[in-house]
């Protein structure tokens, strides 16, 4: 499996990162869940799917873990959406105890660029994405 521009924990990087603002959060939650209640969950389908930490299954940590696949996990250095922790987050939950992921392989991308979303679909790096995935799956027979 080739994961490029993995997020760790969507939902705790919209709530600590993007929001940064608990009683912002926890209003977003709660009209989430009142719209839900009022029959219309296509108004709350966003927030709950991607940004509640109670209601979200977009957790790359808890899901990686389950991948029974080697992994190559590939980060350009100036990516602007993925911050430079969550590789890390993502290598973690690979090799903890009773993930089944056989190996896991981090590529970091160099760019002297600073971070934008330019980075993160490897605008100035196709080049190297495409070199890096080539010798991962040719050291596979594939």
């Amino acid at each position: 499996m080739i994961l490029t521009g993995g997020i760790a924990k969507l939902p705790w990087k919209a709530r600590h990162i993007l929001i940064q603002d608990e009683d912002t959060y926890r209003a977003l939650a709660q009209a989430a869940r009142d719209a839900v209640r009022a029959g219309r969950p296509e108004a709350a389908r966003l927030f709950l799917t991607y940004r509640d930490e109670a209601a979200s299954a977009a957790d790359t940590t808890f899901w990686i873990a389950r991948i029974p696949r080697p992994i190559l996990l590939v980060r350009d250095a100036a990516d602007g959406i993925v911050l430079p922790f969550e590789p890390y987050m993502l290598l973690s939950a690979a090799r903890a105890e009773g993930s089944l992921v056989p190996e896991i392989r981090y590529v970091l991308l160099p760019n002297p660029r600073p971070p934008s979303l330019e980075g993160h679909i490897f605008a100035d790096n196709t080049e190297p994405l495409a070199e890096a995935i080539a010798s991962w799956l040719a050291e596979r027979g594939l």
